[in-house]
């Protein structure tokens, strides 16, 4: 009789982590890297299609280690607009398996460093998804289905409300300096919607950036189906710089901001342009990728497989150390700020210096420091109110009665 509270409190537990957990787009183990999550194959797509169209999600990652040639399997998870777990259960929201094998896999070619590279692509042959809304994959072995090797989120959309906006450098904060406010109008027009203050969710990214989204905004005032979201702090973000760019495609020659390359068994090291703090110092416009990176190498063929890995290596002066920690960030490292990502201070050649395993390939990247809670570009970066952002805005509902949320609208807002 003893055992059976244990046993109920270990069950209470272990469903509370189960349905509270926020998933993201990351890598659960280090045998994984460059994972990549975008639509219809492309890089430069945010990982979101239309229900019941030809288009398509693509996940992408490679495996490195002795485990990289054990079988692996995904399944998918309905998850509520705020990426936690929904009740559903799969046969509610998929047509087809739940559990299935990863069998597009290709194995590195003519590199130093071996990896196997995975691809899914969803929705396939063997599974369709029926509900609009947020999915997130969970990879993990065969034998071993406890142990999630990896998440990739995307989005699922049913457009069933109409939605602009607009960015202006104009914000309540204040005017053409360092911060850039959303405004947007939503239109209802047949949904039924019981209570917009309950029934709809919203959620905005910067750069697709969930550490500083916006969500959870109510309407600023109602118009018949119009609900205006305008003149709301809620809707400020700092407006940061262009991202920082380089391009390590190859080991003959440098690439764009690449000091230099060497070999030193077993890796390939490289070394990015030594950086410089840019706040307080005039904006210079730079066309970006918002984050983004692509995997290449100029003289291969696929660069899936025939790109290699090379220890890149990053480079921050400043005369001395900030009181904050600064981290790597971009599409590359998941907006995960851990080890890997932070920079470390070197007191004799004032600098900060990282270093992290990556593919060859175009990247972007920006320097955060670590304020409270919050990561901010103040501080190294610094904030121009003139910097090219990219705001995408996703529109949720949930109706009377239901227990998942879906995806109504989603719209894309270039700005400045």
């Amino acid at each position: 009789m003893k055992r059976i509270p244990l046993l109920l409190y270990l069950l209470i537990v272990s469903t509370v982590l189960m349905y509270g957990q926020v998933y993201k787009t990351q890598a659960l183990s280090d045998e994984i890297h460059t994972l990549q999550v975008n639509a219809g194959g492309d890089w430069q797509r945010l990982p979101f299609i239309q229900l019941n169209n030809n288009d398509y999600i693509q996940i992408n990652f490679d495996r490195m280690g002795p485990n990289s040639t054990k079988q692996l399997r995904y399944r998918l998870i309905n998850c509520y607009a705020d990426w936690t777990r929904s009740p559903l259960i799969d046969v509610e929201y998929v047509d087809g398996f739940n559990n299935i094998p990863i069998e597009d896999f290709a194995l590195s070619f003519n590199t130093t460093v071996d990896y196997i590279n995975f691809n899914i692509e969803i929705p396939n042959d063997r599974q369709r998804i029926m509900l609009s809304g947020n999915y997130v994959v969970e990879v993990y072995e065969e034998d071993n289905p406890d142990k999630v090797l990896l998440t990739a989120c995307f989005s699922i959309l049913n457009p069933e409300v109409q939605i602009t906006g607009s960015v202006s450098s104009n914000t309540d904060i204040d005017s053409n300096k360092e911060h850039q406010q959303v405004s947007f109008v939503i239109n209802t027009n047949n949904l039924r919607i019981r209570d917009v203050f309950a029934d709809l969710t919203v959620f905005i990214r910067q750069n697709n950036r969930m550490d500083n989204q916006k969500s959870f905004i109510k309407p600023t005032f109602i118009q018949g189906n119009r609900l205006v979201y305008e003149l709301n702090k809620d809707l400020i973000f700092e407006a940061g710089n262009e991202y920082r760019r380089f391009e390590s495609v190859s080991f003959r020659y440098n690439g764009l901001r690449i000091e230099s390359t060497k070999y030193i068994r077993p890796y390939y090291y490289t070394y990015v342009v030594p950086d410089k703090i840019r706040a307080g110092r005039r904006h210079v416009y730079d066309r970006d990728q918002d984050g983004r990176f692509v995997v290449r190498n100029a003289e291969g063929r696929d660069s899936d497989t025939d790109a290699d890995y090379f220890i890149t290596n990053f480079t921050l002066k400043a005369d001395n150390p900030f009181l904050e920690p600064i981290y790597l960030n971009g599409a590359f490292t998941n907006d995960t700020f851990d080890e890997k990502s932070l920079m470390t201070y070197d007191y004799n050649e004032k600098e900060y210096r990282g270093s992290m395993l990556l593919k060859q390939g175009a990247y972007n990247y920006q320097y955060l420091a670590k304020s409270g809670k919050n990561y901010t570009t103040s501080l190294i970066e610094g904030n121009y109110f003139e910097t090219q952002n990219q705001y995408c805005i996703y529109v949720y509902h949930r109706p009377l009665g239901y227990q998942s949320d879906n995806l109504v609208a989603v719209l894309l807002i270039s700005g400045n």
